[in-house]
């Protein structure tokens, strides 16, 4: 299965994501800051980032480019109606917080495409 790379401030939401993932089969990594996950994204790069839109030392936006860039998709989790707006305008992957684990892992499915 997939190496999925979680980031969110919140260790609650952090641990119930790689949960969730590793019961479907995958390798998961979580992580609360943007300079955790880009120093992880040096040792490996995620099949997928599945990453809050903004984190205690920022905003996202660099890491996603990052991520992006060594060939990760992406997966936005935000409670910004500003940035749903502007995911969903540019055809990018989110999930609405909060949201329901099964539609969490839903969206990974068929970003993975194991659906």
């Amino acid at each position: 299965m997939a190496y999925v790379l979680v980031v969110d401030s919140q260790v609650g939401v952090r641990e119930e994501l790689v949960r969730l993932l590793q019961q479907a089969g995958h390798r998961a990594a979580a992580v609360a800051t943007v300079s955790e996950a880009t120093n992880l994204l040096q040792d490996g790069v995620p099949e997928l980032l599945a990453t809050n839109a903004v984190l205690i030392d920022g905003s996202s936006t660099r890491l996603v480019q990052q991520a992006e860039a060594a060939g990760s998709k992406i997966l936005t989790m935000t409670g910004s109606s500003d940035r749903i707006a502007a995911l969903d305008g540019a055809g990018r992957a989110y999930l609405s917080k909060p949201f329901l684990p099964e539609l969490f892992m839903q969206r990974v499915q068929e970003i993975l495409g194991t659906d």
